[in-house]
């Protein structure tokens, strides 16, 4: 059971103990880190390597509008032939 940083237990036993407000989220953190990489990284890869992502997002919507319009449309086209199977 996770205890706060008295010692006590929380309200809800399962709560992950509170820090105080200044302790940063793990999305922040990955934020720092993804910011220092590209402060690494020089101007000139670093539009080259976002308009490479850029481009890949972009067929990636391509593909998934392609599978959307195929979906309302039906895969087929046509009728799709159904039988009975008897249940012995």
């Amino acid at each position: 059971m996770a205890t706060d940083q008295d010692g006590t237990v929380p309200p809800r036993g399962w709560e992950i103990p509170r820090g105080s407000e200044s302790e940063q989220t793990d999305s922040d953190s990955l934020t720092q880190l993804v910011e220092q990489l590209l402060a690494l990284v020089p101007d000139e890869l670093r539009v080259r390597v976002t308009e490479a992502l850029r481009q890949l997002l972009e067929a990636l919507r391509a593909l998934i509008d392609w599978c959307v319009a195929r979906l309302e449309h039906g895969a087929g086209g046509g009728e799709v032939e159904v039988r009975d199977i008897p249940i012995l």
